[in-house]
């Protein structure tokens, strides 16, 4: 088994080849559900003057989850910014259902206020009236609000627009590789470099309040991994554990205060949590078999972790102070590196069977399993924060990218990118 692992491993760092170390992804939207909502988002009064368009960026947005069907603007009939201006019967021929026109004009303090409204065209009635206040220089971050507001007007959960997302590159420099951790936007734009190394960089994992990072570093001058925490906001690095054997597989608790972790100095590897602010270490797991992946409940009551204590990798989970352990995967060949959705009624694992591995989504009320995604080797499932998308890495004949899929699996997009990008994890919701 453990030879197993360290192969995966292998070709996990084998196939991180060269890309430009801040190149940002690119959005494709492959599949979306038949009935995605018909929307026209007309560009907002006030805005020639911006270098972006906001109405643009929030119709992206809005894309990319499959669920609308924003109308290009070359189809829009006429660029009302005011409800009364809207002329119902011409729109009706657009086959829109709803148009969102608003306005942004200077709020007195070097910054703007956006206000606009969602119109129901057939109606001809006010769905939703909003206003989004914008910094001069991040108004990207305005448009990702009108897009979350927008989403939740309609599928009645929050967006995730405004959420980040961390992933691992590499690049090929004077004959061996660079590698990067990098933190952008959800949709793959303003990337930047967190950490960059000459060793392999893995398992990024996100505090509950979106302001650190925890993930393992290879230390070959030291021969050991190395797990650490950075504060994205003061660049502050803090050693975590560097003890010997595996210092891996770190899961942030739902408050923040703690990690999970996959530690081998006694010799075998188990999983342990670590208080942040006492530092106190505390081994939760005692088994001969290989216990790793740990993920903690949102309520913070329980951990769920990996383990081939049954002959192949399955779930299982146990209090988050340790005892008793249950498995709660049977379906499939195997399943692994589990977590928990937003609501603690669902988890997304890697299921092995027919030749590869396979996003899954397991129903916690049902036990059913759905696989999601279509291989053949596809791994680091993570929730978006409202739990009604996965990103996760795709590998095929041209590399390893990211790709997202619904959790019922009926669409699907690819933050694609040239080489290969992986380890994703999907940050809290940003608002």
């Amino acid at each position: 088994m453990m030879s197993m692992r360290r192969i995966r491993l292998m070709g996990l760092l084998l196939g991180l080849l060269a890309l430009p170390a801040q190149a940002a992804l690119e959005v494709n939207v492959r599949e979306g559900v038949r009935a995605a909502l018909p929307i026209a988002l007309v560009p907002f009064g006030g805005t020639d003057q911006f270098d972006v368009s906001l109405t643009e960026i929030a119709s992206q947005d809005l894309a990319t989850t499959g669920l609308f069907k924003p109308l290009a603007r070359d189809r829009m009939l006429g660029q009302p910014s005011r409800v009364e201006q809207i002329n119902y019967a011409n729109w009706r021929t657009t086959e829109v259902d709803n148009i969102v026109v608003g306005s942004v004009a200077p709020d007195g303090n070097g910054n703007y206020r956006i206000t606009f409204k969602i119109v129901d065209v057939y109606k001809e009635s006010t769905v939703g009236s909003y206003q989004v206040f914008a910094k001069s220089n991040d108004l990207r971050s305005a448009a990702h609000m009108v897009a979350n507001l927008v989403y939740e007007q309609f599928i009645g959960k929050k967006g995730y627009f405004l959420s980040r997302l961390a992933y691992v590159t590499a690049r090929n420099e004077g004959g061996t590789p660079r590698y990067r951790l990098m933190v952008s936007d959800y949709d793959g734009q303003n990337p930047r470099v967190i950490q960059s190394s000459r060793d392999p960089i893995l398992s990024p994992a996100w505090a509950p309040n979106g302001s650190q990072l925890a993930y393992v570093a290879f230390d070959v001058d030291r021969g050991r991994t190395v797990l650490r925490t950075h504060d994205l906001n003061t660049g502050d690095i803090r050693e975590v554990s560097a003890r010997q054997g595996i210092n891996g597989a770190p899961a942030w608790s739902p408050d923040g205060s703690k990690l999970a972790m996959t530690l081998s100095f006694r010799g075998n590897p188990e999983i342990y949590t670590y208080d942040l602010g006492s530092k106190k270490l505390s081994q939760v797991t005692f088994h001969g078999a290989i216990d790793t992946e740990p993920a903690w409940s949102p309520d913070g009551q329980y951990i769920v972790f990996t383990s081939d204590r049954g002959g192949k990798p399955q779930v299982y989970r146990m209090r988050a102070t340790g005892g008793q352990v249950e498995r709660m995967t049977f379906s499939g060949e195997s399943n692994q590196r589990a977590s928990f959705g937003p609501d603690g009624d669902k988890m997304t694992l890697v299921q092995g069977g027919d030749g590869g591995f396979r996003i899954a989504v397991l129903d916690l009320n049902t036990n059913n399993t759905r696989i999601v995604s279509r291989g053949p080797l596809d791994e680091s499932p993570s929730f978006a924060p409202n739990g009604q998308a996965i990103i996760y890495a795709k590998s095929g004949r041209g590399g390893a990218n990211l790709a997202v899929v619904s959790s019922d699996g009926e669409v699907r997009s690819e933050l694609a990118q040239s080489g290969d990008v992986r380890e994703p994890a999907w940050s809290p919701a940003g608002y």
